[in-house]
């Protein structure tokens, strides 16, 4: 799974994604600098300070801004963690848990309102700041300025209609109601960012050439991430397609075994890093599912440790071993797999473990699909 678990707010468990370490060392050493140019009379000290002050509470507004993702999608019935914070809001994905298109559009516009009204409220405070204070009120209300800044940024910039933005999110929701098509939703707003993107690269470029600017150069990034967003959300289009009508049942192991919380790493890695057994194994206490153990968690142990690393002390548990049932689909599973990072997932019927559903029987199914559709009719 990405991201680093911090917190648990609100019943959500809350991750940091390990791109903001340097992102938060960029935002505290832009603003120190800019600091030391506008005040160079303010010490070192005073300047790191205000950066790291800064950057802080940006990620304290980016953390807002997806816990009114999550909270909207708990109030729509649907999953709404573990919230994990991305640099730029929510890396919204194509495939989302709604069942309606209302609840997508409401859903994805919750994190862009909070960071508006959030950054709105600040630059109110720095206002009533500056007529009113002085002094340390008036350092205080320029943070707020800047913080607030960033915060309105981050909510229009999110409204673009482009994955991996939330206002491609609104822009699927539009057009699913309109056609009654989610399909068609995804696929409208791929095409929407693929020409954004082309279009924020063709005036990057021109701007690099002509005026030869950083913001060009920035722009031609974020056109290139946008195409580039915009062909991963047609090949998860292609997926869903391959994998219509298939349901965790139809690829499920039921044979496979268990292990004991107990038993050590040794009596088992080798046979599920060589593929001779299951790639994911449930682990079992008496008759109730403990955790599950797959090569991810085999490989994090050194093979000289093996033998006294227990699979109770490796193995995933808790709120990170999502179960499916054998009705599952298989997209949901597969997007399962993809949320958590397991190797595979135990599949529950009546309350009792009735098999695992692997990442290698997804793409096996996978697999089969596209040669039913490239062999000779």
């Amino acid at each position: 799974m990405n991201g680093v678990p911090v917190a648990r707010l609100f019943g959500f468990e809350i991750r940091v994604h390990f791109s903001w370490a340097l992102i938060l060392a960029v935002i505290a050493v832009t603003v120190a600098t800019q600091a030391g140019r506008v005040a160079p009379e303010t010490s070192a000290l005073v300047r790191w300070v205000i950066g790291a002050a800064v950057a802080a509470a940006f990620l304290v507004s980016a953390l807002a801004h997806e816990l009114g993702h999550a909270v909207a999608a708990r109030r729509a019935g649907m999953p709404g963690g573990p919230v994990v914070v991305y640099f730029f809001g929510s890396a919204a994905s194509s495939r989302t848990a709604a069942t309606r298109p209302r609840d997508e559009i409401v859903t994805a516009l919750a994190g862009p309102a909070v960071s508006i009204i959030l950054g709105a409220l600040l630059l109110i405070a720095t206002a009533i700041g500056e007529v009113v204070g002085s002094g340390p009120v008036q350092v205080t209300g320029r943070i707020a300025f800047l913080v607030g800044g960033m915060n309105i940024i981050l909510g229009v910039a999110n409204l673009l209609p482009a994955y991996p933005l939330d206002g491609g999110r609104v822009a699927r929701g539009v057009v699913w109601m309109r056609t009654g098509d989610s399909r068609r939703g995804v696929r409208a707003a791929s095409q929407i960012g693929r020409w954004l993107g082309i279009s924020f690269g063709a005036i990057g470029l021109v701007l690099i050439l002509l005026v030869d600017s950083i913001d060009g150069l920035m722009l031609a990034l974020g056109g290139w991430f946008l195409v580039s967003s915009a062909r991963a959300v047609e090949r998860s289009g292609a997926i869903d397609t391959l994998l219509e009508g298939l349901h965790v049942e139809d690829v499920m192991d039921r044979e496979v075994s268990s292990v004991a919380p107990g038993l050590t790493v040794d009596t088992f890695a080798l046979q599920v890093l060589d593929g001779s057994s299951s790639p994911s194994l449930p682990v079992v206490q008496g008759d109730e599912l403990v955790g599950v153990i797959g090569a991810t968690q085999v490989r994090r142990v050194k093979p000289a440790r093996w033998a006294e690393t227990r699979t109770g002390d490796v193995m995933v548990r808790g709120d990170a071993m999502p179960r499916v049932a054998p009705e599952t689909t298989l997209r949901t599973a597969l997007d399962e797999l993809h949320r958590t990072g397991l190797d595979g997932l135990p599949v529950m019927e009546a309350g009792s473990l009735a098999g695992i559903v692997t990442r290698k029987a997804v793409a096996e199914a996978i697999h089969d699909r596209l040669q039913t559709k490239g062999a000779p009719s």
